[in-house]
């Protein structure tokens, strides 16, 4: 089958052309003809290859920055989420243990070092070693 090509003259100096000739059947072209066409089309792709990588470099950077912001917001809820209900279980249980302002900082202050010095891993046994005798639990 014959492709729809056209004739055309190309000038090169010797070198070119001889670096060529040597590279026809290394490549496994079978012309001159054959050996630039093939020349054109890798240097022309990779031209298009290079202009496509760096459009999709873009792209997946715009996608990274929106899903790291949507992850950011729905972070935020959750800490929200999870404050609400840390906030209601210190009331109720300083309504329950009919706790003092003085108190309720005690054990703030002993948390916060604690998670500090845990880096909020902390077991059962720490937080019975880190208790805080409070005013008025003496007979509990």
């Amino acid at each position: 089958m014959k492709r729809n090509s056209q004739k055309i003259t190309v000038t090169m100096d010797n070198d070119t052309l001889r670096l060529a000739d040597e590279s026809i059947s290394k490549l496994g072209c079978s012309n001159r003809s054959e050996l630039i066409e093939k020349a054109v089309r890798a240097y022309l792709g990779k031209d298009l290859l290079k202009e496509f990588s760096q459009e999709i470099a873009s792209v997946y950077g715009a996608i990274e920055r929106s899903e790291i912001k949507n992850m950011e917001e729905r972070m935020a809820k959750l800490s929200y989420k999870i404050a609400i209900e840390m906030a209601q279980v210190h009331v109720l249980l300083a309504s329950f243990c009919e706790l003092t302002y003085r108190d309720t900082q005690e054990v703030r202050k002993k948390a916060v070092k604690l998670v500090n010095e845990t880096r909020g891993f902390i077991t059962l046994p720490k937080a019975i070693r880190n208790s805080v005798e409070l005013e008025g639990m003496e007979e509990y």
